[in-house]
Parts: structure tokens; C-alpha cells; sequence
């Protein structure tokens, strides 16, 4: 499909602590697409919690090291696979020391206690080792992309890389809602601090990448495969559906 994407990212081992946490809070399963039971939370309604997240339910709890890309002329899915899987082999698996609930430019999310340098080298990595897998954004895409408050260092990262946010400019982040004003924001969180502390400061090991897909625009991402490190045994792959 030619509006098919696909997207690199670090997605939690399925039902530990810290996957249950995010998935639970979006209300959605990205490894086999199903709805979730969400986190009770006391002062907000659930509708008003599926509206601040449905954006990044739509993307699935994840952290990116790869943004989105349609594949380019003369490269399928058969040929990044085999990619990815040489790129897993030769890699070690390392630990993120923990995760706290925080702010970023609005959104709430979880992100490193400490900055990690394992974790901005492999998204380094990612992005440079497999761009010529990633077909150039057109001129209307460049220019929305472009009408963000950028420096000029990240509009350079744009031109390049296709978005502005990688290499010195990546922030490792699971993003947990959409942009939100200072009250609520702050009101959200003090209701998601009591969830977040069973798994905040808990080491998170990096064991494999996963290949995430969207069949289109309005379709969500959904996992594709998962690629382990130094040949580690492959101990997850896309569930089946429940019927």
C-alpha cells in the first residue's frame, strides 16, 4: 500500500509492569490491537480521558527511535526486515536506569531519571542506518512540518532525517497524552503519580526493537515484528486477536 508506514520503536515487554501501566492508561493493546480495561482514575471522566489520549493511543505506548516513513522506491518490507534483523544481531542488550512521569512541552510522559547514552546512541543509530529505507517527505508534509515553532538546527534535522527531533535533538519519551494546559496537565498527573510509582525508578532492560506498521492515515499502528538483540531468543510476536 502506498500510504503504508512503518516506525522503529522501543515497545515494553507485553504484560510487565511498566507495559501494563501505559497500555492500561491508553486503553489499548498495539501488539494485537485490542481495547483495554483503563487505570480508574477519580477526578477525571473516562470520557475526557479518551480524549487526551486518543492521539497517543493511536500511535500505542512506545517509545520512538525511528520516526514514521513510507519505504522508498526500491526497498519492501522483505528487504527491511532482513535489515532489522542484521541490526538486532549485532547489538547488546543494556538498562535504562528508570523512567519518572514528566512534562514535555506540554504533554505528559514517561522519560528517563538519567540520561542514558546507550539509549540516544541505538535511536542515533536507527535513524541513520536505516534512512534509505525512508521515502523523502513531500512539499506539503515538509511545509505543516515546518509551521512548528523549529530552531534552525531542527529544521535542518528536517531537511535531512525527515523530522527535526533526532540525533542531539532526540528526547527518549512515552508519550501518555496530548499537549495540555498547566491546570489540567497538573491535575493529570497528580492522578496518574500514584500509578506511576510502581514502575518509576525501576530499571527497564532494552532487549530488542520492534517494528511497528499503519496501513494508513486513520488506522492505528499496530506491531509487526520484534527484533532481538545479539540473538537473544525471541520471546514476543504480535497475539492473535481475541474472538
Amino acid at each position: 500500500m502506498a500510504d503504508t508506514r512503518y516506525a522503529i520503536y522501543f515497545s515494553p515487554e507485553p504484560e510487565s509492569r511498566l507495559w501494563l501501566f501505559g497500555s492500561r492508561w491508553l486503553g489499548r493493546d498495539s501488539v494485537n490491537g485490542d481495547d483495554l480495561k483503563r487505570l480508574k482514575v477519580k477526578d477525571l471522566s473516562e470520557k475526557r480521558v479518551a480524549e487526551i489520549t486518543k492521539q497517543a493511543a493511536h500511535y500505542g505506548f512506545h517509545a520512538t527511535l525511528k520516526p514514521p516513513f513510507r519505504l522508498s522506491k526500491g526497498h519492501d518490507l522483505g528487504m527491511l526486515d532482513e535489515a532489522l534483523e542484521a541490526f538486532a544481531a549485532a547489538r547488546e542488550p543494556f538498562t535504562i536506569p528508570g523512567l519518572e512521569l514528566a512534562e514535555l512541552d506540554g504533554f505528559i510522559a514517561l522519560r528517563p531519571a538519567k540520561k542514558c547514552k546507550a539509549l540516544d546512541k541505538l535511536a542515533a543509530d536507527c535513524v541513520k542506518e536505516f534512512d534509505h529505507f525512508r521515502k523523502a517527505p513531500g512539499k506539503k508534509e515538509l511545509e505543516k512540518r515546518l509551521k512548528a515553532d523549529l530552531t534552525d538546527k531542527q529544521k535542518k534535522m528536517l531537511e535531512k532525517w525527515g523530522y527535526p527531533y533526532v540525533l542531539d535533538e532526540y528526547r527518549f519519551h512515552m508519550t501518555l497524552s496530548e499537549r495540555l494546559k498547566g491546570k489540567e496537565r497538573k491535575a493529570v498527573m497528580a492522578e496518574l503519580e500514584p500509578h506511576a510509582k510502581k514502575i518509576a525508578g525501576k530499571k527497564v532492560k532494552v532487549l530488542d526493537i520492534t517494528l511497528f506498521k499503519q496501513n494508513g492515515p486513520d488506522e492505528p499502528f499496530e506491531m509487526v515484528k520484534c527484533y532481538a538483540f545479539n540473538r537473544l531468543p525471541k520471546t514476543r510476536w504480535p497475539r492473535q486477536k481475541k474472538k
